[in-house]
């Protein structure tokens, strides 16, 4: 009886399946992320699924397969090919309650030249698409989708005009009598054309596989090409060769040649590239698929291969290694980076030989110093790692802190060698291996030997360069270098490493000032280079929510008798004209001193940021006339005493993040840094505004009165200026948006830091002009002690937090509920669009104004278990979502800040 594609399809269709994945960890070719495709029944019994390669991941996965009819089941991964773009998962038929999904069958058989075709499945992420198209080609060679992607090999691919897109991958592609003739792999974005993979060799491994039995893949570690017979008589095929191949394969156009070796693999040496391919063990072997089979079937085997090379015969005998052997199957993660064997898969493009250790994620261990993803690792310590236990081994025997030494390769560039130090991690993340478990689909981990003790540090002494220059003689021996390497992005910050220049301002307690370009943010670890030849470590002390300054202790026994000294601070006021010197510091601590003057001392209004992240305001900037670019520095009189600090000043304008130098005034800081000289910790009094200035003329316009305006230009006869309250945060009472302040504390103020003397007791009486009425307000300040974040829970791959002060002021963001400053892809809350930026105010129907209340809301949810949250953006506008935690690769643990440091506390 023949079909109509109307029958045919409504059966192909119960078969089909949107599979949702995630992709928790980033492994050998392919990266962390949550994305969809499609995957459909091939055995209904057993209930086996068929799907691309890259759908089930050669790494760790989580899936679930939703049917024709919405009902949603977990789906286990039993198979993925090391070389070409296939995989099973496998559900529990039992579980599904109102379905019975047919079961389709593979007939690589009837892919022939001319067919109409279908292509069934979620294209674009539409639930059901169906796509039609006619079989063009079943030669065409394997698409490539990039040197360092995941590319098929040794096979020929079918193409089709049927336009398929993301979402497709994984489709089947049907006859008219709904067979499955191929399975939708790829596309080329820029025209229709389609890419699916012919299924000889996948029949041959659903049928081991439904069978219970391995699945062997042998290999001769080379990549063939199918090239015509025009070329392979310019590779100097013998004519009679030629005569006997078209007659053994009528149909066939040319025949396999030697493309790719790899350096010590089992062919290197045996076989070179242009060798011509003609019988494997006396069977003629024209194309792809009775190669596979020959190599498949003989696995730890030697076979002979009868070859031509520049019109000459040849015969060599090769031993065929197996495939599965050389792709990885386990991964190590440390410091957040993630190591694992080089595959084949990788080494095969670059040809390289197949040692080292690849790494797949830089992670905070490796990524502060330009060690990415796609470098291979051959010695860690001075210690050779031709594979992950060599390197494990290394890992696990360094202390936290401890230097050492990396020597890698770039696959981009796989013949230049580098050598890059690295500091250990062993406190912000955790170290454990991973294995894959084909029995469950899961990769169960286990954890690394605890790390060594770190060594006792040893005061080092070092000499300051020699310089001809007075001032940066003075001023040299108060300048360090501060790296600040931040291990997770809290707190809205958009990088993880930042350089630059601080003061010494107490060198006998070991306290160093810098700008907050340099150190934003409370979790991180901070680093002081002195004179460029000595490193020690330090510790955030204290961050200004306002002011663009940070202050870090350090321990002075460390220097030595290295001759370091603290500044000597001069807060008066500058104006424009003065003349000054600005001494700075370049890398590789380079000191200059430069002659200059002031140009403009004006308050600083920088945009926006989004997301919200720290942000300099309610300061005066001071402009030089000119001023080389540093990693910052001070503003110097004639007798080197710090006027002011030069600091970097960070801002967003459109997506971009850049940097401007100002100064900053030495009144601003010289009060917390004595109050630090005297043993005590400074507390900011925090009004929870932000002001800006307008005009005295435009202040008129507002209904300022003559006799005010007389009092605020006799106060201030230069700048002639208002104060305006431009943003609000949450806790700050009684102001409006608009208000004018005229008094603070019964004296007339025309600065913020005028205001800010004013602040004593935790509340000030200000007087405003609001509306054209003026008034007087009692309003109260909040203490803000500088310590900045210091408590961040990792929850279903997020990261959470107590809204922090940037958001708070800038969006006016309620100080309650728990706001999300990140989340990783591939993570229950990725899939989940747990955006950062938001706060969860209530989960599982429960309020959670705090960390507590929200881990109280969310206790004794087991794993794979589903979690309402009701979630607010900045805008205001409430979302309700829910979440399905994955406590296996996201697990709950949380970072605190304590007396002693900062400490990891894993939540059961």
């Amino acid at each position: 009886m023949t079909l109509t594609w109307r029958e045919s399809l409504e059966r192909v269709c119960a078969a089909v399946v949107s599979v949702r994945i995630d992709a928790p960890r980033p492994f050998d070719t392919e990266w962390n992320g949550s994305s969809q495709a499609t995957a459909f029944v091939v055995d209904a019994e057993q209930g086996l699924l068929l799907s691309n390669r890259h759908v089930v991941q050669p790494g760790p996965v989580v899936a679930e397969a939703v049917f024709l009819n919405h009902e949603e089941i977990p789906l286990r991964p039993v198979y993925r090919d090391p070389v070409h773009d296939f995989g099973f998962f496998r559900y529990d038929p039992a579980a599904l309650r109102f379905i019975r999904p047919p079961a389709l069958r593979l007939r690589p058989d009837k892919a022939l030249v001319g067919t109409e075709l279908r292509v069934v499945g979620n294209d674009a992420g539409e639930k059901l698409s169906i796509l039609a198209g006619t079989l063009a080609r079943v030669d065409r060679p394997a698409p490539l989708y990039g040197s360092s992607k995941y590319n098929d090999f040794n096979t020929f691919y079918l193409q089709a005009a049927s336009g398929a897109t993301g979402g497709s991958s994984g489709s089947p592609v049907v006859d008219i009598e709904g067979d499955v003739i191929a399975l939708n792999a790829g596309s080329r974005t820029q025209a229709a054309s389609s890419f699916f993979l012919p299924l000889e060799r996948v029949l041959r491994a659903f049928e081991l596989l439904r069978a219970g039995q391995p699945i062997p893949r042998g290999t001769l570690m080379t990549t063939f090409s199918y090239t015509p017979f025009d070329e392979l008589a310019r590779l100097g095929l013998r004519p009679e060769t030629e005569q006997a191949c078209r007659a053994a394969d009528p149909g066939g156009i040319g025949l396999l040649i030697v493309d790719k070796l790899i350096p010590g693999g089992v062919t290197d040496g045996l076989l070179e590239p242009g060798d011509i391919l003609l019988r494997v063990d006396g069977e003629f072997i024209p194309r792809f698929v009775p190669l596979e089979a020959h190599l498949d079937a003989s696995v730890g085997q030697t076979i002979t291969l009868e070859l031509e090379r520049g019109g000459r015969p040849l015969t060599v005998r090769a031993r065929v290694h197996d495939l599965h052997a050389i792709t990885p199957s386990t991964y190590l993660e440390v410091g957040g980076a993630i190591l694992h064997d080089l595959s084949y898969q990788r080494a095969r493009n670059p040809q390289v030989p197949l040692t080292g250790v690849y790494l797949a994620n830089s992670g905070y261990l490796f990524a502060p110093l330009d060690l990415d993803r796609g470098a291979v690792v051959r010695a860690i310590a001075g210690v050779p790692t031709p594979d992950l236990a060599a390197a494990e081994a290394v890992l696990g025997s360094l202390p936290h802190g401890a230097p050492f030494m990396v020597r890698w390769v770039d696959l981009d560039q796989p013949t230049r060698e580098h050598v890059t130090v690295v500091t250990m991690d062993r406190r912000w993340f955790a170290m454990t291996r991973s294995t894959r478990d084909d029995a469950s689909g899961r990769w169960p981990s286990t954890d690394g030997p605890p790390p060594p003790p770190p060594p006792t540090r040893t005061p080092v002494t070092t000499n300051l360069p020699p310089s001809d220059d007075v001032r940066v003689q003075q001023v040299q021996p108060s300048l360090v270098t501060v790296t600040c390497n931040i291990p997770y992005k809290i707190d809205g910050i958009h990088a993880t490493r930042f350089v630059g220049a601080g003061l010494v301002v107490d060198a006998r307690r070991g306290l160093v000032l810098v700008d907050r370009n340099t150190v934003p943010i409370a979790l991180a670890d901070i680093t002081l280079t002195v004179a460029g030849a000595v490193e020690i470590p330090g510790e955030i002390a204290f961050l200004h929510p306002h002011h663009n300054y940070a202050i870090v202790s350090y321990d002075p026994a460390l220097l030595g008798d290295t001759p370091i000294r603290a500044v000597d601070l001069a807060p008066r006021p500058l104006h424009p004209g003065d003349p000054v010197w600005l001494v700075g510091l370049k890398s590789g601590h380079r000191v200059f001193a430069q002659s200059t003057a002031v140009a403009a001392v004006e308050a600083v209004d920088l945009p926006l940021p989004r997301p919200p992240r720290f942000r300099a305001m309610n300061l005066e900037r001071i402009s030089l006339t000119s001023a080389t670019a540093s990693l910052g520095g001070a503003i110097v009189d004639s007798e080197a005493r710090v006027l002011a600090l030069w600091a970097g000043f960070s801002y967003q304008d459109g997506k971009d993040h850049r940097v401007a130098e100002y100064g900053i005034a030495a009144d601003l800081f010289a009060e917390a840094v004595e109050i630090f000289r005297r043993g005590e910790s400074p507390i900011v009094c925090d009004l929870g505004v932000e002001f800006g200035t307008v005009t005295l003329a435009e202040a008129r316009h507002r209904g300022l009165s003559p006799e005010t305006a007389a009092e605020l230009e006799g106060h201030d006869p230069l700048r002639r200026q208002v104060l305006v309250v431009q943003r609000l945060a949450a806790f700050a009472r009684g102001w409006q948006a608009g208000d004018l302040v005229l008094r603070a504390g019964g004296a007339t103020v025309t600065s913020v830091r005028e205001i800010e003397r004013s602040l004593r007791g935790g509340r000030v009486t200000v007087h405003l002009l609001r509306d054209g009425r003026e008034l007087e307000l009692e309003v109260e300040t909040r203490p803000d002690d500088g310590r900045g974040t210091d408590r961040v829970l990792h929850w279903a791959g997020a990261l959470l937090q107590a809204p922090h002060h940037a958001a708070l002021i800038q969006r006016a963001v309620p100080d309650e509920g728990v706001y999300i400053s990140l989340y990783w892809y591939g993570s229950p809350a990725s899939r989940s669009r747990l955006r950062a930026a938001r706060r969860i105010v209530a989960a599982e129907d429960r309020p959670t104004p705090d960390i507590d209340s929200f881990l109280a809301a969310v206790a004794g949810k087991p794993d794979r278990a589903s979690v309402r949250l009701k979630t607010v953006d900045l805008d205001g506008k409430v979302d309700l979502l829910t979440l399905r935690l994955d406590l296996e690769y996201f697990p709950t643990y949380e970072l605190r800040r304590t007396r002693d440091g900062w400490i990891r506390i894993e939540h059961s």
